[in-house]
Protein backbone atom coordinates (compact mmCIF):
# COMPACT_ATOMS: atom_id res chain seq x y z
CA UNK A 1 0.00 0.00 0.00
CA UNK A 2 1.15 3.64 -0.76
CA UNK A 3 1.57 6.05 1.59
CA UNK A 4 0.11 9.51 0.31
CA UNK A 5 0.31 12.90 2.11
CA UNK A 6 -2.89 14.58 1.42
CA UNK A 7 -2.28 18.43 0.25
CA UNK A 8 -4.37 20.61 2.33
CA UNK A 9 -6.37 22.95 -0.07
CA UNK A 10 -5.28 26.21 -0.06
CA UNK A 11 -5.80 29.54 -1.07
CA UNK A 12 -3.20 32.17 -2.29
CA UNK A 13 -3.25 35.93 -0.99
CA UNK A 14 -1.34 39.40 -1.54
CA UNK A 15 -0.19 40.74 2.21
CA UNK A 16 -0.06 44.47 2.37
CA UNK A 17 0.08 46.51 5.39
CA UNK A 18 -2.63 49.09 6.85
CA UNK A 19 -0.42 51.08 10.39
CA UNK A 20 0.55 48.13 12.23
CA UNK A 21 -2.24 45.62 11.27
CA UNK A 22 -1.19 42.92 8.08
CA UNK A 23 -4.12 42.01 5.53
CA UNK A 24 -4.54 39.64 2.87
CA UNK A 25 -6.56 40.32 -0.47
CA UNK A 26 -7.48 37.21 -2.58
CA UNK A 27 -4.57 37.00 -5.14
CA UNK A 28 -7.05 36.23 -8.26
CA UNK A 29 -8.75 39.92 -7.42
CA UNK A 30 -5.11 41.77 -8.07
CA UNK A 31 -4.08 42.69 -11.21
CA UNK A 32 -0.70 44.58 -10.37
CA UNK A 33 0.80 47.05 -7.66
CA UNK A 34 1.98 49.96 -8.53
CA UNK A 35 4.04 52.90 -6.33
CA UNK A 36 2.15 55.30 -4.99
CA UNK A 37 1.29 58.15 -7.41
CA UNK A 38 -0.82 61.28 -6.25
CA UNK A 39 -4.26 60.71 -7.60
CA UNK A 40 -5.53 63.46 -9.27
CA UNK A 41 -8.55 64.72 -6.71
CA UNK A 42 -12.38 64.30 -8.24
CA UNK A 43 -15.05 66.57 -6.62
CA UNK A 44 -17.71 65.30 -3.94
CA UNK A 45 -16.32 62.13 -3.74
CA UNK A 46 -16.90 60.06 -1.04
CA UNK A 47 -13.99 60.60 2.05
CA UNK A 48 -12.34 57.51 1.55
CA UNK A 49 -11.83 58.47 -2.48
CA UNK A 50 -8.49 60.11 -2.91
CA UNK A 51 -9.17 60.63 -6.85
CA UNK A 52 -8.06 58.84 -9.82
CA UNK A 53 -5.48 58.01 -11.71
CA UNK A 54 -4.06 57.12 -15.23
CA UNK A 55 -2.78 53.52 -15.33
CA UNK A 56 -2.21 52.55 -18.41
CA UNK A 57 -4.56 54.87 -20.38
CA UNK A 58 -7.37 53.92 -17.82
CA UNK A 59 -8.82 55.93 -15.72
CA UNK A 60 -9.40 54.22 -12.63
CA UNK A 61 -10.37 55.17 -8.85
CA UNK A 62 -8.08 55.34 -5.87
CA UNK A 63 -9.74 54.65 -2.57
CA UNK A 64 -7.79 54.68 0.88
CA UNK A 65 -8.52 51.96 1.97
CA UNK A 66 -7.01 53.07 5.74
CA UNK A 67 -9.82 55.65 5.68
CA UNK A 68 -12.25 52.99 4.84
CA UNK A 69 -11.90 50.15 7.14
CA UNK A 70 -9.91 51.72 9.71
CA UNK A 71 -11.40 55.36 9.66
CA UNK A 72 -7.81 56.95 9.75
CA UNK A 73 -6.01 58.64 6.76
CA UNK A 74 -3.03 57.44 4.76
CA UNK A 75 -0.17 58.10 6.12
CA UNK A 76 1.75 58.78 3.03
CA UNK A 77 4.52 56.67 4.10
CA UNK A 78 7.41 56.01 1.21
CA UNK A 79 6.78 52.63 1.14
CA UNK A 80 3.23 53.44 0.01
CA UNK A 81 1.56 51.01 -2.74
CA UNK A 82 -1.49 51.35 -5.02
CA UNK A 83 -2.83 47.58 -4.86
CA UNK A 84 -5.16 47.67 -8.38
CA UNK A 85 -7.96 45.04 -8.11
CA UNK A 86 -10.66 44.25 -9.68
CA UNK A 87 -14.06 45.78 -7.82
CA UNK A 88 -17.93 45.38 -8.65
CA UNK A 89 -17.33 48.14 -10.91
CA UNK A 90 -13.66 47.13 -12.24
CA UNK A 91 -10.47 48.19 -11.35
CA UNK A 92 -9.88 50.00 -8.37
CA UNK A 93 -6.45 51.24 -6.64
CA UNK A 94 -6.10 50.94 -2.90
CA UNK A 95 -3.45 53.16 -1.46
CA UNK A 96 -1.81 50.75 1.29
CA UNK A 97 1.16 51.57 3.48
CA UNK A 98 3.15 48.63 1.84
CA UNK A 99 3.03 45.84 0.24
CA UNK A 100 5.06 42.73 1.32
CA UNK A 101 4.47 39.48 -0.30
CA UNK A 102 2.34 36.43 -1.67
CA UNK A 103 1.19 33.34 0.65
CA UNK A 104 -0.24 30.25 0.07
CA UNK A 105 -2.55 29.41 2.94
CA UNK A 106 -4.46 26.45 4.17
CA UNK A 107 -8.42 26.56 3.98
CA UNK A 108 -8.02 24.61 7.38
CA UNK A 109 -5.82 27.47 8.89
CA UNK A 110 -8.74 30.05 7.48
CA UNK A 111 -10.51 31.63 11.19
CA UNK A 112 -13.74 33.00 11.05
CA UNK A 113 -12.73 37.09 12.17
CA UNK A 114 -13.85 37.75 15.53
CA UNK A 115 -17.26 39.50 14.75
CA UNK A 116 -17.48 41.06 18.21
CA UNK A 117 -14.47 43.21 17.62
CA UNK A 118 -15.50 44.86 13.98
CA UNK A 119 -17.28 48.03 13.66
CA UNK A 120 -20.94 46.73 11.74
CA UNK A 121 -19.75 49.12 8.92
CA UNK A 122 -16.80 46.80 8.41
CA UNK A 123 -17.65 43.43 9.68
CA UNK A 124 -18.62 42.29 6.42
CA UNK A 125 -15.42 43.33 4.71
CA UNK A 126 -13.65 40.79 6.81
CA UNK A 127 -13.33 36.86 5.74
CA UNK A 128 -11.71 35.75 8.53
CA UNK A 129 -8.01 35.83 9.88
CA UNK A 130 -5.24 33.47 9.39
CA UNK A 131 -1.82 33.04 12.04
CA UNK A 132 1.50 33.22 9.68
CA UNK A 133 4.26 31.85 11.94
CA UNK A 134 4.00 35.06 14.72
CA UNK A 135 2.01 37.02 12.29
CA UNK A 136 -2.02 37.56 12.58
CA UNK A 137 -3.19 38.39 9.22
CA UNK A 138 -6.72 39.89 8.95
CA UNK A 139 -7.84 38.19 5.39
CA UNK A 140 -10.51 40.68 3.48
CA UNK A 141 -13.26 39.06 1.35
CA UNK A 142 -12.87 40.62 -2.07
CA UNK A 143 -16.43 40.89 -2.72
CA UNK A 144 -17.03 43.05 0.40
CA UNK A 145 -14.03 44.87 1.16
CA UNK A 146 -13.59 46.55 -2.58
CA UNK A 147 -16.06 49.08 -3.41
CA UNK A 148 -19.59 48.80 -4.89
CA UNK A 149 -20.60 51.13 -7.77
CA UNK A 150 -23.13 52.82 -5.58
CA UNK A 151 -19.98 53.68 -3.54
CA UNK A 152 -17.62 54.75 -6.30
CA UNK A 153 -19.87 57.21 -7.64
CA UNK A 154 -21.71 59.78 -6.23
CA UNK A 155 -25.37 60.90 -6.82
CA UNK A 156 -25.19 64.15 -8.48
CA UNK A 157 -27.51 66.15 -6.33
CA UNK A 158 -30.03 68.84 -8.12
CA UNK A 159 -28.27 71.86 -8.37
CA UNK A 160 -25.02 70.15 -8.97
CA UNK A 161 -24.25 71.25 -12.06
CA UNK A 162 -24.86 73.95 -14.75
CA UNK A 163 -27.60 72.89 -17.19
Amino acid sequence: MEDRVVAAESRQFVLFHLGTEEYGLPIERVQSIIRYEQPTPVPHAPSSVEGVINLRGQVIPVIDLSMRLLGSPFSGETTARIVVAEGHSGLVGLVVDSASEVVSIPLDEIMPAPVAALSPDTAEAFEGVANLGERLVILLDAEKALPKPEFMTPAIQEGDMDV
